[in-house]
């Protein structure tokens, strides 16, 4: 693939050039590529699966560009030829990770921290929480990020974590994928996160 720069004889023009060549436009600048043979070609299982993902990649990017909020965020990062559009596939195709879920103290004396660590390839949206108690009780909880980081924090008081048993992390990216992890907590180690009278 030959690149032009703007003030070269291919600007401005696109279209096919003859049987084998093909002229782009990308970011304002000429791009010469061989042109897409049109082979019908026998997929396999897994191929197939692959170019499904990638369509709706696809659709998911069209749909970001013509949102003003998302294109905005895309639009940070461009670099080096890499758009808006190439970002959105990009951020479709990898889910978020779930790195660590941690409990620990708080400044203040009736409180905890759950803190979790969650990273994605391009921005993690939001992190939730589902705490749930001994009696399988769920409540449903947002934890907040921590200076634009990879870190998300919850505040718990000591009475309401002494009544937990788990707590399940969710974390989110733009299009909409999420990773899960569940942290469990004993009933000694509740106990031993009740204020001492």
């Amino acid at each position: 693939m030959a690149r032009g720069e703007k003030g070269s004889l291919l600007n401005g023009f696109h279209g096919r050039l003859n049987e084998f060549l093909v002229i782009k436009q990308r970011n304002g600048k000429p791009v010469l590529c061989f042109y897409p043979k049109g082979k019908k070609i026998n997929w396999t299982e897994n191929q197939a699966k692959q170019r499904l993902v990638f369509k709706s990649a696809a659709h998911y990017a069209s749909y970001a560009i013509k949102k003003p909020e998302l294109l905005a965020l895309y639009r940070q990062r461009e670099h080096d030829g890499i758009n808006a559009y190439n970002l959105a596939i990009a951020d479709y195709l990898h889910q978020p990770v779930i790195v660590s879920v941690d409990i620990r103290k708080a400044r203040k004396m009736d409180e905890y921290l759950v803190r979790v660590v969650a990273k994605d390839d391009f921005m993690v949206a939001s992190v939730k929480l589902d705490l749930i108690d001994t009696d399988n009780k769920t409540s449903a909880e947002e934890a907040k990020q921590f200076r634009k980081s990879d870190l998300w924090i919850y505040r718990i008081g000591c009475k309401k974590l002494s009544t937990i048993h788990a707590i399940r992390v969710f974390a989110y990216d733009y299009p909409g994928h999420h990773a899960s992890r569940k942290y469990l907590i004993s009933p000694e180690e509740a106990i031993s996160r009740l204020p001492h009278s």
